[in-house]
């Protein structure tokens, strides 16, 4: 069964909270198994920096009130503001941040240790971003990942978690989310259409964001019932019977699927706040509806369009929220008065009347709770990959032993350049490590995965040798002319005629071992 049913929920201790902070520590703070749904826009690795004017701009008292705020907490400057880990609002008519990633700017070593020890495959998934993507994806992954882990702890087991992404990165967020939540809790892959957005002669035009749905358990909660749709008129026309007969008022409305039609908010809606990235309140409540019960916990730790927060309030919910920038008190100040919601009781002469007060408390990045649990939540089990077994003859030997076997050839130096792994006194570490297993004849050009078309190779000129796509005799002469080698001479590299028949011979033996005829060579 995965849908709960309906509980009586108490109180949550910072239900209507705010912090302005780094939200790593809001999620390392908070106990185990509190939250009911995390809802997430966060950023998308579009590595740009998004400007937009608020709207309306900015008031004087709204400056003061910032500003105010901060100096309670004793924030009296940008230096003040980057030792707790947030922004200081110094463009007061610009909602501004930055979607670019550098290691040596957003990620601590000890995330990845934590990665590397209790989430193997996760690791892996980060270093197949370096190759494939770029540094600079992968420091996303590294920042997202370490904060996944903490949302991952703090679901309750029939919570649930909705990550927002585009094409940048969903990819890999999808394996990210994989390695901890588990693929088997994956639940759905949403497509939120829209109209807005750009052309291109180049490309179909982008009109698409997604919604990553993982749930924590195999257990949670989803009420289709409270997020019917409308059914089209031509859907309506064919459910219609025989005799002609429209289909009762109560199947005028279908369950929803896992593509959004909910557009985009145009440029002159009241919802409107000026950030460019700014996401419809109609989108978290279909999410908030689906994925929660009344008085339900939700959290939105990227929170500086208050678009969760607004929604968990006009549906009934409880929510925390989050974001780095004091400018988020203001942005949900705005919001909660469009929506005619108060957040301090006070009013603004323009505003309409207020119908709750919604008793908002805005949290420092030093006033954060204390955890009051103590178990940590499980990572999920990693699992026991069986042996490979490949198509004869694709690889007679494993890929290992023809490295440590052609090494042994070459006295544990790289064929490219003579590299070695070297003691402080200059002897040779007889290891395989730091070498690459490559190809002699590209693979590009029909060479062999066998050993007599193989090679250990440094890793700088085994990457750039993959680039050129050229034969490993010369590359040596380009390694040569441009004084890379590491030894004197070409000569004193390992001879690959003699190699090759080192390696043929061990060939042939594998082969009539595994009951084979050797190929042609």
């Amino acid at each position: 069964m995965q849908t709960r049913q309906t509980s009586a929920n108490v109180q949550h201790p910072l239900n209507r909270n705010l912090f302005i902070a780094d939200n790593l520590n809001l999620l390392r703070s908070l106990d185990n198994e509190t939250i009911d749904l995390i809802c997430i826009d966060p950023p998308f690795a579009k590595n740009q920096t998004f400007i937009g004017n608020l709207r309306p701009p900015l008031t004087e008292e709204e400056r003061r009130q910032e500003l105010e705020t901060l100096a309670n907490w004793n924030i009296h400057s940008p230096a003040d503001a980057a030792d707790l880990g947030i922004t200081w609002p110094d463009s007061y008519d610009d909602a501004m941040f930055k979607d670019i990633w550098r290691w040596e700017n957003d990620v601590h070593e000890d995330w990845l240790d934590r990665i590397d020890d209790e989430y193997p495959a996760l690791a892996k998934v980060i270093d197949a971003a370096r190759y494939t993507h770029g540094e600079d994806t992968a420091a996303y992954l590294t920042y997202m990942a370490i904060r996944i882990i903490e949302m991952r702890r703090i679901l309750k087991p029939t919570g649930a978690l909705y990550l927002h992404c585009d094409h940048n990165a969903n990819s890999y967020l999808r394996l990210t989310l994989d390695a901890i939540f588990g693929g088997g809790n994956f639940q759905n892959e949403i497509v939120w259409h829209y109209s807005t957005g750009g052309v291109s002669r180049r490309r179909y035009a982008r009109k698409h964001d997604t919604l990553l749905f993982y749930s924590k358990s195999d257990t949670w909660t989803f009420n289709g019932e409270a997020v019917r749709i409308p059914r089209t008129e031509q859907a309506m026309r064919r459910a219609q019977n025989p005799r002609g007969a429209r289909i009762s008022a109560s199947d005028t409305h279908k369950l929803p699927e896992d593509v959004f039609t909910i557009q985009q908010l145009n440029p002159m809606a009241s919802e409107r706040t000026g950030y460019p990235t700014q996401k419809p309140v109609a989108l978290a409540e279909r999410i908030i509806l689906a994925s929660t019960n009344p008085g339900d916990v939700v959290l939105d730790c990227f929170a500086g369009c208050a678009y969760v927060p607004v929604a968990a309030e006009r549906n009934g919910r409880q929510w925390i929220a989050c974001d780095v920038s004091p400018r988020a008190l203001t942005v949900l100040r705005r919001q909660f008065a469009k929506f005619r919601y108060s957040v301090d009781g006070g009013q603004a002469a323009d505003a309409p009347a207020l119908i709750t007060d919604a008793n908002v408390v805005t949290r420092s990045p030093l006033d954060l709770p204390e955890r009051t649990d103590a178990d940590p939540i499980a990572a999920p089990a990693i699992k026991d990959l069986p042996e490979r077994e490949f198509k004869v003859p694709a690889s007679l030997i494993p890929e290992k032993d023809m490295l440590e076997f052609l090494l042994d050839l070459s006295g544990y130096t790289a064929w490219c350049c003579g590299f070695a792994n070297r003691r402080p006194d200059g002897t040779i570490v007889r290891t395989s490590n730091n070498f690459h297993l490559d190809h002699i004849a590209p693979k590009s050009k029909d060479g062999s995965n066998q050993i007599i078309n193989r090679a250990p190779l440094c890793p700088t000129h085994n990457i750039r040798k993959n680039n050129r796509q050229i034969p490993l005799d010369e590359y040596r002469r380009e390694i040569a002319d441009a004084g890379e080698m590491l030894v004197d001479t070409t000569a004193d590299l390992v001879n690959l005629a003699e190699a090759y028949q080192k390696a043929l011979d061990r060939y042939v033996l594998e082969s009539i071992s595994r009951g084979h005829t050797p190929a042609a060579t």
